[in-house]
C-alpha cells in the first residue's frame, strides 16, 4: 500500500533516515506492509473538501477512550493532516523522538544536540556518560563499537536505562554484527575486540538471540512501530523458532531489570505517550506479544481506519487540533 502524504516525508521519514544514518550498514526502506511507508517525492494532488467524509458532531465529541473511527483513503488523510499543520506535526515528532534517544538531523550535516557531542574526545564523553548523560553514553558506544564492543553494549544499556529506545535498537544491531562471521573484519583492528566477539559467540545465549530480545524490550518500552521492528526483521531471518521463543522469554526479565534500575534512579517506568501520528499495519504486530496495538497510551488519540488496495491500516492522530 502506498501512502502519498507529505507527513510521512516531513516527519516519520525524517526521523527514520536519521536512525539509518547512524547505523554502520545501509538499510533499505521497507514497503508499508513491512511497517515502513515509502518515501514520496512530491505532495499529493489537491483534494476538494466536499469529497472528504467529515465526522459529525457526535463523532468529534466521542470519549477519549473511544475515539471516532473514520474510513478514509490516503488523499483524504493528507487533507485531514493539513488541518493539524505539517510543520507542527514534524516538530512534535522530532521532540518525541529526541526524548527517546533518536538522533534528529539539524538541517545541515549534523544532528540536534544540546551539546557538541561529536566534537568531544572519548575521555570527555566517558566522563559525561559516567554522570548519566544519555547522549554521551550512546554516542560513545557508537564510536567504540568496533574496538570495544563489550563496553559499547554496556554504554547502550546505560542509555536505555536513561530512556533511550534508540539505544535498545542499536544494541540489537551490534549483537547482530557480532554474531555475523561475514562482518568479523570490522573488529580486526583490535585483538581485544576479536576476543570479545569470540567470547560472546561462545556464550550460552547467542548474540543474535540477545539482539532479538532487545528489540522486544524496545517494543515493551513504547517504540514507534513504523521503525521499531527494523532490527527485529533482520534478526528474525537468522533465528530458529526455538531461538525466537528463547529471546521472548528473556525479554520480560530484561525489561523488568531496566525498569528496576530506572526506579532506583527515580525515573519510573518508560513514558508511553505516543508521537503525534502513529501508523499501524498488520506487519507491525509486536514480535513477542499477541497485542494488536502499539504499547502506547492511545486513549486520547483520534483513531482512523484507512483502506486502500484491499488492505486496512490503522492510524492514530494524537496531536491537538
Amino acid at each position: 500500500m502506498k501512502i502519498a502524504i507529505s507527513f510521512l516525508l516531513a516527519a516519520a521519514v525524517v526521523v527514520l533516515l536519521a536512525v539509518f544514518a547512524l547505523r554502520d550498514e545501509p538499510l533499505e526502506l521497507r514497503a508499508a506492509g513491512d511497517s515502513v511507508a515509502p518515501v514520496v517525492d512530491a505532495p499529493p494532488p489537491a483534494v476538494k473538501q466536499d469529497d472528504i467524509a467529515v465526522p459529525d458532531a457526535t463523532e468529534t465529541e466521542a470519549a477519549a477512550d473511544e475515539p471516532a473511527i473514520e474510513i478514509v483513503d490516503s488523499m483524504d488523510l493528507a487533507v485531514l493532516l493539513r488541518e493539524y499543520g505539517f510543520g507542527r506535526l514534524e516538530g512534535e515528532w522530532r521532540n518525541w523522538a529526541m526524548s527517546r534517544g533518536y538522533p534528529v538531523p539539524d538541517g545541515s550535516d549534523g544532528y540536534v544536540y544540546e551539546q557538541p557531542y561529536d566534537q568531544y574526545d572519548d575521555e570527555t564523553l566517558r566522563g559525561l556518560a559516567s554522570n548519566g548523560d544519555m547522549w554521551a553514553q550512546q554516542i560513545l558506544a557508537k564510536r567504540i563499537s568496533r574496538t570495544n564492543p563489550a563496553e559499547a553494549l554496556e554504554l547502550y544499556r546505560d542509555a536505555a536505562i536513561r530512556g533511550s529506545i534508540y539505544a535498545m535498537s542499536e544494541m540489537a544491531n551490534l549483537y547482530a554484527r557480532i554474531g555475523d562471521k561475514r562482518r568479523e573484519v570490522e573488529f580486526k583492528s583490535q585483538d581485544s575486540a576479536l576476543e570479545q566477539i569470540y567470547a560472546m559467540r561462545d556464550a550460552p545465549v547467542p548474540p543474535e538471540v540477545s539482539g532479538y530480545a532487545w528489540t522486544a524490550v524496545a517494543e515493551m518500552s513504547g517504540t514507534e512501530p513504523m521503525f521499531g521492528n527494523v532490527a527485529a526483521s533482520q534478526l528474525a531471518r537468522r533465528l530458529t523458532d526455538e531461538q525466537k521463543e528463547e529471546a521472548c522469554s528473556m525479554a520480560q526479565g530484561m525489561y523488568d531489570e531496566v525498569v528496576e534500575r530506572r526506579n532506583t534512579l527515580g525515573l519510573g517506568d518508560f513514558d508511553r505517550r505516543p508521537p503525534p501520528i502513529v501508523y499501524w499495519d498488520p506487519a507491525s504486530a509486536p514480535i513477542c506479544s499477541e497485542d494488536n496495538e502499539p504499547n502506547m497510551d492511545l486513549s486520547g488519540c483520534r483513531q482512523i481506519q484507512m483502506t486502500e488496495d484491499n488492505q486496512t491500516n490503522t492510524i492514530w492522530i494524537c496531536a491537538d487540533e
